[in-house]
């Protein structure tokens, strides 16, 4: 993707010394901001000179533009900003004069933002389970799947321990964003041996090859209680750097955002690698209790007592 700077054009030039307006469309991921948006900059005299209302972009050529520039139309759905309604809208008819901005006489921008197509509804854990059989995963077993990284992590000991912990408590794969990943003594383990372990080089690169249909879930000072919290059967749970955390972009852009209790007369900020672990530690308790319920749920046609210690039946011996 083209990151090219539209802050130096001079735009000391009256109109009628332009001989065409540049034009450059603006495009930003969920939990991005405009500062780290990826541009796309038309041609010179796509659009003509941008004086006589021929500033109209059909929707087929604002997609192609985007599909040429990386992104995966299947997966992500556009807004436009439109002036007149000073609002984001769904791309819907194409882009109208309505929606550049005038940044100079030379220039004109076009934002557009990228969000998720709605995916299947991800169930919890306890509704996963198959309430025929009503026998407990074993330990260990995991309904769905989850993931868990840092974004921008400090402290080399910390995504260490992190990552013992994730293949520990039964993480799918771990994370890095915006940073290499590489092998920490405190992994005692070597957990990348045995579950995949991604590393993203910024937020957008995580936004791009996220799971699809997987719940992200922001961990951040502020959040939903945890002891209060419903865990997503798929998740991604995102923990911020030890200083700055996530900021509130980011937040937003998570279908969750969720934290740790405390005392409230101490510190209300825990160890990034020790939050992730009780973060995970409380998904694999609130599995096990979901399971243990409904394992003890009365079996269809069955007599307590009698076929409760007879092995279950398999459907083909009907």
């Amino acid at each position: 993707a083209r990151r090219d700077s539209i802050a130096m054009y001079d735009d000391s030039d009256s109109d009628s010394d332009i001989a065409y307006v540049r034009h450059v469309l603006r495009y930003m991921y969920p939990g991005s901001t405009p500062k780290n948006g990826r541009v796309i900059v038309l041609p010179a005299g796509t659009l003509g000179d941008g004086k006589y209302g021929d500033e109209e972009i059909d929707r087929e050529f604002c997609v192609a533009l985007l599909m040429d520039d990386g992104v995966n139309v299947d997966r992500w759905r556009v807004r436009v900003y439109d002036n007149s309604l000073d609002g984001w809208r769904l791309l819907g008819d194409g882009i109208t004069s309505l929606c550049w901005n005038h940044v100079g006489p030379s220039l004109r921008r076009c934002e557009l933002q990228l969000e998720e197509k709605p995916q299947p509804a991800s169930t919890s854990a306890m509704d996963a389970l198959d309430l025929n059989t009503c026998r407990a995963p074993a330990v260990g077993e995991q309904n769905g799947y989850f993931g868990i990284g840092i974004y921008n992590g400090k402290n080399t000991q910390n995504l260490g321990t992190l990552w013992r912990s994730a293949y520990q408590l039964g993480a799918a794969f771990a994370f890095v964003i915006g940073r290499r990943f590489k092998k920490e003594a405190s992994d005692t383990p070597k957990s990348w041996t045995q579950i995949p372990t991604f590393e993203y080089s910024d937020w957008d690169d995580f936004v791009r090859k996220s799971p699809v249909s997987a719940v992200w879930v922001g961990v951040e000072m502020g959040g939903t209680p945890l002891e209060n919290f419903e865990h997503p059967r798929n998740a991604v749970y995102i923990l911020g750097s030890e200083d700055t955390g996530l900021n509130t972009t980011m937040l937003r852009a998570c279908q969750h955002h969720i934290a740790l209790p405390t005392t409230g007369t101490r510190s209300p900020s825990f160890n990034v690698a020790v939050t992730g672990a009780i973060i995970m530690y409380d998904r694999e308790l609130k599995r096990r209790a979901a399971a243990a319920k409904l394992a003890a749920l009365p079996t269809q046609n069955r007599r307590d007592g009698i076929d409760s210690v007879k092995p279950l039946k398999s459907n083909a011996s009907h």
